[in-house]
């Protein structure tokens, strides 16, 4: 009977020309009346709210950019480190096939193992064949065809028995 004397109670609101939640709404316009000077210390207040929730904004980003300053120090010695270890590796393996220094400079210029390693292989193989052959140059102290003999060295080798 309750549900029923309720909705009887709106009924009959509607009918008396007072609509339910009226009285709510005069309640409410009663609170909701603000003076300029409410309205500005509400704003106020919640300006100061907000700036609190970010004071510490500035700090956080002079971290932020010195955690980038880390991460290039990172990458900087990344780089001077796998720059150290390919010199290591080309001194290390010219050693093993006997290049020099100079020729190691100057040839060997793979950044991997691998490519270093058949770099000095075929360079070695070069110079040993260059060792093997000499320095010979195989036509020097020859004229290509002989002079042909004139009376002046007839007359010459006649003279001296040659």
């Amino acid at each position: 009977m309750s549900e029923n004397g309720g909705a009887q109670g709106a009924e009959n609101g509607g009918q008396n020309g007072v609509e339910p939640g009226a009285e709510n709404g005069a309640e409410q316009a009663k609170e909701q009346a603000f003076t300029q000077a409410d309205v500005d210390r509400i704003v106020k207040e919640r300006v100061q709210r907000e700036r609190a929730k970010f004071a510490d904004y500035d700090d956080l980003r002079k971290k932020a950019e010195g955690a980038k300053t880390a991460e290039d120090r990172i990458a900087e010695l990344e780089q001077k480190y796998q720059a150290a270890e390919t010199a290591r590796l080309r001194s290390d393996i010219a050693a093993r096939h006997g290049i020099s220094a100079e020729d190691r400079d100057l040839f060997l210029t793979g950044a991997d193992e691998e490519t270093l390693t058949k770099q000095a292989e075929r360079l070695a193989a070069h110079v040993a064949e260059r060792k093997k052959q000499g320095n010979r140059a195989p036509l020097q102290g020859r004229s290509p065809s002989k002079p042909a003999e004139d009376e002046e060295r007839a007359t010459a080798r006649t003279l001296f028995g040659g």
